[in-house]
C-alpha cells in the first residue's frame, strides 16, 4: 500500500488542478458593434441617409463596415476595436485606373455609446498621386433591432 501513496497523491493533486480551470466564457468586445445600422452621414458638402451592416471577420480586433460602406462608396472599410472606441487606419481603394488613377483613402475614429456609434472620418480623393478632394464626415449610426 505504501508504494501507491505517491501515485494517489499525484492523482488527487491533478484532480484539484483540473477543477481550478478558468470556466469564464470568452467575450469578444466586437460583438457590441455587430448589427444593422441606420446611418445619418453629415459631410462637408452634403448629407446622406443610408443603412449598412457592421460585421466581424479576421483578426480579433477588426470590424467591417459592410455594403454600401462608409461614404456609400461600396467599399468595406475596416476599423480596429479597442474597448468602446474604434480607429479606422489609413486604407486605400482604387476607384479608377483609366484615364487617370483615382483612389479613395479613408481614416478616422469613433465611439460606441449604447446603440449609437458615432464615426468621425475623412475621405481623401487622390488622383495620379495628388490629393484632389478632402472630405470630413461624421456618421451617426443607430443600431436597428
Amino acid at each position: 500500500m505504501r508504494r501507491y501513496y505517491p501515485f494517489l497523491i499525484v492523482m488527487i493533486a491533478g484532480l484539484g488542478l483540473m477543477s481550478c480551470q478558468d470556466d469564464t466564457p470568452y467575450y469578444d468586445v466586437r460583438d457590441e458593434y455587430i448589427g444593422d445600422y441606420d446611418v445619418a452621414d453629415d459631410c462637408d458638402a452634403f448629407s446622406s441617409d443610408y443603412a449598412l451592416t457592421v460585421f466581424k471577420e479576421g483578426n480579433d480586433n477588426e470590424i467591417i463596415f459592410g455594403f454600401p460602406g462608409l461614404y456609400e462608396t461600396g467599399y468595406e472599410v475596416v476599423a480596429l476595436v479597442t474597448g468602446m472606441k474604434i480607429t479606422i487606419p489609413i486604407q486605400q481603394f482604387v476607384v479608377a485606373t483609366w484615364p487617370a488613377e483615382v483612389i479613395y483613402e479613408f481614416s478616422g475614429s469613433g465611439a460606441l455609446d449604447g446603440d449609437i456609434l458615432t464615426v468621425d472620418y475623412q475621405v481623401l480623393t487622390i488622383q495620379n498621386g495628388l490629393i484632389y478632394d478632402d472630405v470630413d464626415c461624421i456618421a451617426t449610426m443607430t443600431r436597428v433591432y
